[in-house]
C-alpha cells in the first residue's frame, strides 16, 4: 500500500508541494477543475516522467504494488484501433481452480509473513535510529560539551557535526580506553601545549659546589672556638693573663712608638726591654693565628657573595620562573635566612679577627644552600622537560590529545560499552529479520511462478468479453459490443451489430462507460498473463464526466461494490484512490454505510487551487463534501485570494441555484429590488460580468482590466441577498455573524 504521495514542482504544485499522508485503504479526493486532480493521477500513472522527478510515493514496508490508473489518459491510450485483452480466470476443472486458490492463499500468507517481516525491520530500524540519536546526543553533551573549556583542542573539527563526533567516539574507543592519567596532568598540559608554541628556556647553572665545599670548611675552623693567648714563658705574660686584657693590649702596640713614650698614660715609661717583651708575647703562635684569621674572613666573603649572586640569579630571570614554576616565596625565605647567616657569620669573624682571646659561633650555612639548591635543581628539572616539550612540541601536543581522549573515553566507558553491546544485539536483530525476509521473498517468489504456471492453463480474455458484453445489454447499451480481435491474438475490438467496428463512432458517454467496464475487468486481471494474480492499487480519476443520470448511477454502484470488496480484503485490489469534482457521485460512491459515517479504512482530501497553486486539506475521516450548492459557498468563502473567473463562475452558480429555487426569478426581478436606477445598474453589470467571466475566458488584458473588480462585485453579490430579504440565508452560508 501507498503510505503517502508528495507532488512537487510540477504543473500547479510548487516547490514546497503537498502532501498525501497516511493513507488507509479507500482514499477520496474532491477538487474542482483546475484545481490539480489530474497531475496526480497522471503521476501515479506514470512515475518515471521526468516532469514528476521531485514527486515521490512513500511505500508501506517498502513494499511495491501495480499501479492501474483509470483517467483520459487510460481511455485515449486503450480504445483506439485493438484493444489489449485482459487475462481473467476461464474454464477450468474443479482441480485446476482449487489447486490456483491453494497456491494463492498459500501466497497470501507467505505475502503477508513477508509484510510482518519487512514491518518488524522497520521498526528495528527505528529503534536503532534512536538509540545512536540518544547515544550521539548523550556523548555529545557528557564528553564534548562538558570538557571543551578544558579540552577545547582535542576536539579540532568535531564541534559542529554531532554524527562525526560518536563517530569519532567509537572509532578511539575501540582503539585504547584505558588511562593512568589525571585530570588536573591533563589540565596543566592542556596550558602549555594547546597555546602557541613556546620558547626554550636555559637552565641555571649550578656549578657552586666547590664554592660549597670551601664555605663549609671556613664554617667548620676550629679556629672559631679557639682562645688565642701568647706566648706564656715572657714575664710579661703573668701580668697580661691577670689584667686579662690581652686583645687591648694588642691593639695598643700599634700606638709605641720608638721615644718611649706610653700611647696610653704619655710617660715615657716603655722601655726596650718593656717592649721586647711585647713582641715576645705576641710573637710565634699567636701571630699565626691572627694572620690566619684575617686571611679566610675575606676568602669567606668573597665565597659567600657568589653564592649569593648566584642565588639571586634565580630571581632576575622572570622567564626561568614562570616556567619552572618555582615557588618563589618559599625560596626567597630560604635564600633571605642565608643572607642572615652570612652576615652573622662574617661578623662573628670580625670579631674573632679583633678579639682573638674570645670564642665566636659560626652557623653552618649547609643546609640552607642545599636546600636552595634543590629547589633549582628541581626547578631546572622543569626547564630541562619543557625544553623536551618545546623540542618535540607537535608530537607531544598530539600525544596529549590522545591522552585526553582516552582518559575521557576511561570516564564513560559503561557508556560506550552498553551501547557497543546494544549495537549488537541490534545487529543481530537486524541479521535474523532480513534472512526471515528473504526466505520468504524467495517463497513468494517460488509460488508466484507456481501461479503464473497454473494460471496459463486456466486463464483466457474470453471472460473479460463475455463479462463487459454482459454489462453492456444489462445497461441497454445494445447498439455495440466488444470481440475478440482478428488481428491480433488476445486483443479486442468494439464492433456493430452490422460487423462495422465502432472505435471511432462512439459517443463520448458509450466510450467512457465501456473503457471503465474495461477498467474494471484490469482490477480483475491484467494485459501480461503473468500478472493476473498480482496486487494491484487503483486510481479512479472522474469516471462519469460525459455519463447521464442513469449510467451515473450504475458506475456509483460499481464503485461502491469495489470499496467494500478492497475494504472486506476480497479482491486482488489492496488500496483504491478515487479523484473527482462530481459533487453528487463523490457523495454516491462514499455512501456505503450510513450508520456508520466515518470508517479508519477511508480518508477525504479536497483540492483547491489560489493564486494557480495547488493545495491539498485533509479531513481525516469526516467527509467533508454535503452538497453541491454548500460547496459553492465553501469554495466562495475560501476564495480570497482566486483567480477572477472562479470567483465568477461560484457567483453564477450559487445565484442561479438559490433564486430558482425560490421560483426561478430572474435576474430582473432580483435588480429591481434595489432602490435607485444607479443601483439597479450596478446589480445588473454584476449579472453581466459573472456571466460573461463563467462562460468565456477573456484575454489578458481583460482579466487585467477587470480583476480589481472581484472585491467591488463581493460587495454586491452580498447586498443582493440583504435588498431581497435574504441576508439571514448569506449570513448562515458564509458563516457571518448577525449584522455584519
Amino acid at each position: 500500500m501507498i503510505n503517502s504521495i508528495t507532488m512537487r514542482q510540477c504543473a500547479t504544485y510548487d516547490a514546497e508541494g503537498v502532501s498525501i499522508d497516511n493513507c488507509p485503504k479507500i482514499n477520496f479526493i474532491y477538487g474542482p477543475n483546475g484545481s490539480g486532480k489530474s497531475t496526480i493521477s497522471n503521476y501515479l500513472q506514470n512515475t518515471s516522467e521526468a516532469m514528476y522527478s521531485n514527486c515521490k510515493i512513500q511505500w508501506e514496508n517498502d513494499i511495491t504494488a501495480e499501479l492501474v490508473v483509470y483517467n483520459r489518459r487510460f481511455r485515449e491510450r486503450n480504445f483506439k484501433g485493438n484493444i489489449a485483452g485482459v487475462f481473467t480466470l476461464g474454464a477450468a476443472t474443479i482441480e485446476d481452480i482449487k489447486r490456483l486458490e491453494e497456491l494463492k492463499v498459500e501466497r497470501e500468507k507467505r505475502y503477508l509473513e513477508l509484510k510482518n517481516r519487512k514491518a518488524a525491520l522497520q521498526r528495528q530500524e527505528a529503534e536503532l535510529t534512536t538509540c545512536k540519536n540518544d547515544f550521539k546526543q548523550t556523548v555529545w553533551n557528557v564528553i564534548l560539551k562538558e570538557n571543551e573549556k578544558d579540552f577545547q583542542e582535542a576536539f579540532t573539527g568535531l564541534r559542529s557535526n554531532k554524527d562525526k563526533f560518536r563517530d569519532e567516539v567509537i572509532k578511539k574507543y575501540n582503539v585504547n580506553h584505558d588511562s593512568s592519567e589525571t585530570r588536573d596532568t591533563l589540565k596543566k598540559r592542556a596550558l602549555k601545549l594547546f597555546s602557541e608554541k613556546p620558547e626554550k628556556c636555559a637552565p641555571i647553572d649550578l656549578s657552586i659546589d666547590e664554592l660549597i665545599n670551601k664555605l663549609i670548611v671556613i664554617e667548620n675552623d676550629d679556629i672559631w672556638e679557639k682562645i688565642i693567648v701568647g706566648n706564656k714563658d715572657v714575664p710579661i705574660a703573668k701580668l697580661i693573663d691577670f689584667l686579662n686584657n690581652a686583645d687591648w693590649v694588642n691593639r695598643g702596640r700599634a700606638f709605641i712608638n720608638k721615644d718611649g713614650y706610653c700611647p696610653f698614660c704619655q710617660q715615657k715609661t716603655i722601655s726596650e726591654d718593656f717592649k721586647e717583651q711585647l713582641d715576645s708575647f705576641f710573637s710565634g703562635e699567636y701571630e699565626e693565628n691572627i694572620k690566619y684569621i684575617g686571611a679566610i674572613i675575606p676568602q669567606y666573603k668573597e665565597i659567600s657573595e657568589q653564592l649569593y649572586s648566584t642565588l639571586q640569579s634565580v630571581l632576575n630571570n622572570e622567564k626561568f620562573i614562570n616556567i619552572s614554576g618555582i615557588d618563589i616565596e618559599k625560596y626567597n625565605t630560604k635564600k633571605d635566612l642565608l643572607s642572615k647567616l652570612f652576615s652573622g657569620n662574617l661578623s662573628e669573624m670580625t670579631s674573632k679577627e679583633k678579639e682573638p682571646g674570645i670564642r665566636v659561633r659560626i652557623q653552618e650555612s649547609k643546609i640552607v644552600i642545599l636546600e636552595l639548591k634543590s629547589m633549582i635543581i628541581s626547578a631546572n628539572d622543569s626547564i630541562a622537560a619543557h625544553n623536551e616539550i618545546v623540542d618535540h612540541f607537535n608530537a607531544e601536543k598530539n600525544k596529549l590529545i590522545d591522552d585526553i581522549w582516552t582518559f575521557l573515553l576511561d570516564e564513560q566507558d559503561a557508556l560506550i560499552s552498553g551501547y557497543l553491546n546494544d549495537l549488537k544485539n541490534f545487529d543481530k536483530a537486524l541479521c535474523g529479520i532480513k534472512r526471515g525476509i528473504k526466505s520468504f521473498e524467495d517463497q513468494v517468489t517460488e509460488l508466484d511462478k507456481h501461479i503464473i504456471e497454473a494460471e496459463k492453463n486456466i486463464t483466457s480474455v474470453q471472460p473479460t468479453v463475455d463479462e463487459i458484453n454482459r454489462s453492456l445489454k444489462a445497461y441497454g447499451f445494445d447498439n455495440f459490443e466488444i470481440v475478440a480481435s482478428t488481428e491480433n491474438k488476445n486483443s479486442y475490438q468494439i464492433k456493430r451489430p452490422d460487423g462495422t467496428l465502432a472505435t471511432n463512432t462512439l459517443s463520448e458517454g458509450e466510450e467512457t462507460f465501456i473503457s471503465f467496464l474495461y477498467f474494471l475487468q484490469l482490477a480483475k486481471g491484467s494485459t501480461d498473463i503473468t500478472k493476473v494474480s498480482s496486487h494491484k492499487i487503483l486510481v479512479i480519476d472522474d469516471p462519469i464526466c460525459s455519463l447521464d443520470s442513469t449510467i451515473l448511477y450504475i458506475v456509483s454502484a460499481m464503485v461502491k461494490d469495489l470499496i467494500v470488496r478492497v475494504k472486506e480484503g476480497k479482491s486482488d485490489v489492496e488500496q483504491l484512490f478515487i479523484l473527482t469534482h462530481n459533487v453528487f457521485f463523490h457523495k454516491e460512491a462514499s455512501f456505503i454505510d450510513g450508520r456508520t459515517p466515518e470508517d479508519k479504512n477511508v480518508n477525504y482530501w479536497v483540492i483547491y487551487k489560489g493564486s494557480n497553486i495547488s493545495n491539498i486539506k485533509p479531513y481525516g475521516m469526516k467527509n467533508p463534501i454535503k452538497t453541491s450548492y454548500e460547496l459553492l459557498w465553501q469554495e466562495l468563502k475560501d476564495c480570497t485570494s482566486g483567480s477572477l473567473i472562479t470567483t465568477q463562475n461560484i457567483m453564477r452558480r450559487i445565484i442561479e441555484n438559490y433564486f430558482g429555487m425560490l421560483g426561478n426569478r430572474k435576474y430582473d426581478y432580483v435588480a429591481k429590488k434595489f432602490k435607485t436606477i444607479e443601483e439597479q445598474m450596478i446589480c445588473k453589470s454584476l449579472f453581466y460580468w459573472i456571466n460573461d467571466g463563467s462562460h468565456t475566458i477573456p484575454d489578458d488584458f481583460y482579466i487585467d482590466s477587470y480583476s480589481d473588480s472581484v472585491e467591488k462585485y463581493k460587495k454586491v453579490f452580498r447586498e443582493i441577498f440583504v435588498v431581497t430579504g435574504h441576508k439571514a440565508h448569506y449570513d448562515m452560508m458564509m458563516g457571518a455573524e448577525s449584522g455584519l
